[in-house]
């Protein structure tokens, strides 16, 4: 054979190609999938062997030629623009996985690292909030309680979002109550909605299911969400808040849930971007709004994960929609009808059915306030126990003198003699011996109020409002033998309270123009918390119309004593009267009121006049309006 330039291209090729392979290999290696490998590896082999035959037999110069071709066609189809770009999409996402990973776990354990200092600055501020005299420092805690709440706000947004993020977040499906599902939405955002100025607008399909089966929690974290950015992007107007009935297919029902409110609006090019994590629109507009930019990428996500989406209906300047179908299961296909009647009757629980009966056990109850014993001396009576009443340490003194009783309860905030001196007297003078248990009954339900009281001489304590629940673990715990001193006759749910209508008009009878429950309806739009107020009166409607009747007729006297106290500077009495307002408003729920009480209380109780003259007016209104509103309920 002659060595021609055609002879020597083709008995290099085998060369030639292995050493296009083996840079193939060097070059791509890391992006070739396991078939491309197998496939360069089994023709580099061919190769190997072909160069080896070639020497040998130099007549097969065409079939390595062709070989050679193969090997460039193979190189070409491995480094083709598109394989190439598969390859580097893969690596990318792979590199995209690992850090989303890492970033979800860096954020899951930031958040919760961040939460135990959180929590002991928050709980170390109440602390100072609760025991300073120094009204600016008072101030600066009221800031950093603020300030701290929003940031575990945003905390828990995060830690939310990390969870979804991770795969990690899952839908627990339980019986829920419509009625209360929809009532702790409309507590929760009532307040800022208000402090807004804003009109919330409540729509409840009363064909809706009164019992369902899903994630009540999530599905009350998608609309609080919604309800809590219309509040935040609305300066004025209304929000709206619905929930309709669409249809019912055997145990299934689907609602539809909306938010509508007047605010801003969003730019029709910015809603696309509204579900973005970290991610807030129109950022120079709304810079003074806190927020993480997490809340609809949450909201977005959850509903994703029950099989629904959202929808977005937004005109800039005007305000916006957003709405939702969701699929529940059916528990009780009863309608709820009007929910905030359907949330009263199924508070109602069976006053006469307690755990025991001690009709036996001399208890002597110790309050200057007439209300607080009408309370005490009712739920006693679920109990088969008829107490003796005092009005005022002195009496308490004289009464123990003749006769010995198994349980005293001791209201601390009384004038001339308080709680802790009367039981110092009693104590001193050996009036009661020592199987008398002392108990004090007092709303000072501070942290460290128990422990103060135990080191005064109180056996325990018990806060007011009393709660059924507290009342009778302690007749449990200290009537060990309750069963066994009962000698008095059953009593019903009906003979125990002591309420009965009378032809006096301010008494609430079954001739009134609204019924009980549609007066509970109207106390809830005046802000009563209906709930509070019912546990502390045993959940009787008719005693706790009775103790609002008492509530509102006295008001105006308090308010009499109390402009008197703070025009003579007696503090002390002042100190102790608003306490007395505060117990008898958190009892039947009035909660604004007993609050702006507590503040003047602890004001008067560090001797701090020119707060107390500053901030006593704004509560003055507010106990007379509450007191006027209520009769004028009452009455109608």
């Amino acid at each position: 054979y002659s060595w021609g330039s055609y002879s020597i291209v083709a008995f290099a090729s085998p060369y030639f190609s292995f050493l296009c392979a083996a840079l193939l290999i060097l070059r791509r290696g890391k992006y070739m999938d396991r078939k491309v490998r197998r496939a360069i590896g089994l023709s580099m082999l061919f190769l190997v062997t072909l160069a080896i035959l070639q020497g040998m037999y130099p007549e097969i110069l065409m079939s390595s030629l062709g070989l050679m071709m193969i090997n460039v066609a193979l190189f070409y189809t491995v480094e083709s623009p598109d394989a190439l770009m598969i390859e580097k999409l893969a690596e990318e996402r792979k590199n995209a996985e690992s850090a989303n990973r890492a970033k979800s776990l860096f954020l899951a354990q930031m958040s919760h690292e961040i939460r135990t200092p959180i929590n002991a600055v928050l709980g170390m501020n109440e602390m100072i909030l609760r025991e300073t005299d120094n009204e600016d420092i008072r101030d600066y805690s009221a800031t950093i309680k603020e300030a701290g709440k929003t940031l575990l706000s945003l905390i828990n947004s995060i830690l939310d979002f990390s969870k979804i993020e991770d795969n990690k977040m899952e839908l627990l499906s339980v019986e829920y109550e419509t009625a209360e599902l929809i009532n702790n939405i409309v507590n929760s955002i009532y307040n800022r909605a208000r402090s807004k100025g804003l009109y919330l607008e409540i729509n409840v399909d009363e064909k809706l299911p009164s019992k369902l089966i899903g994630d009540d929690i999530r599905l009350t974290q998608v609309i609080m969400n919604l309800l809590t950015n219309a509040v935040k992007y609305t300066e004025k107007g209304t929000v709206s808040f619905s929930m309709i009935l669409e249809k019912t297919e055997g145990d299934t029902v689907t609602i539809g849930v909306s938010v509508k409110d007047t605010g801003i609006g969003i730019k029709a090019s910015e809603i696309s971007e509204l579900f973005n994590s970290f991610i807030r629109l129109d950022e120079k507009r709304n810079r003074n709004i806190e927020g993480t930019g997490l809340g609809m990428a949450i909201v977005d996500r959850l509903l994703k994960m029950m099989g629904s989406t959202i929808q977005i209906e937004s005109t800039y300047g005007k305000g916006s929609t957003f709405s939702f179908h969701i699929e529940q299961k059916i528990s009780d296909a009863k309608p709820v009808g009007d929910y905030k009647l359907n949330l009263a009757q199924s508070r109602k629980i069976e006053t006469g059915d307690v755990a025991f009966k001690a009709a036996g056990a001399n208890v002597l109850i110790v309050d200057d306030n007439s209300m607080n014993h009408k309370v005490a001396k009712n739920l006693l009576k679920l109990f088969g126990i008829v107490p003796d009443m005092a009005m005022s340490g002195a009496e308490a003194i004289q009464m123990v003198k003749d006769k010995t009783y198994h349980i005293i309860c001791l209201d601390h905030m009384m004038p001339e003699l308080d709680g802790i001196e009367t039981l110092e007297r009693m104590r001193t003078e050996k009036l009661i011996p020592d199987t008398t248990v002392v108990l004090a009954m007092t709303a000072n339900a501070v942290v460290g109020a128990k422990e103060m009281y135990l080191e005064k001489g109180f056996d325990d304590y018990i806060s007011k409002p009393i709660a059924l629940e507290e009342l009778a673990e302690k007749l449990k715990k200290y009537l060990p033998e309750a069963d066994s001193i009962s000698s008095a006759p059953e009593y019903s749910a009906a003979d125990v309270l002591e309420f009965a209508p009378s032809d006096d008009e301010d008494n609430v009878s079954a001739d009134t123009a609204n019924s009980s429950d549609e007066i509970i309806v109207q106390l809830e739009n005046l802000g009563i918390n209906v709930a509070g107020g019912l546990l502390h009166c045993a959940n009787e409607q008719d005693f706790y119309f009775d103790v609002i009747r008492d509530y509102y007729t006295s008001a105006q006297e308090k308010l009499t004593q109390l402009d008197g106290f703070l025009h003579t500077n007696a503090l002390n009495e002042y100190e102790i009267l608003v306490h007395a307002v505060k117990s008898m408003s958190r009892t039947i729920g009035a909660d604004a009121v007993a609050d702006m009480a507590l503040a003047l209380e602890q004001g008067a109780g560090r001797r701090d006049k020119e707060y107390v003259i500053k901030n006593h007016p704004a509560f003055a209104k507010a106990y007379k309006e509450m007191s006027e509103n209520l009769q004028q309920l009452l009455y109608t």
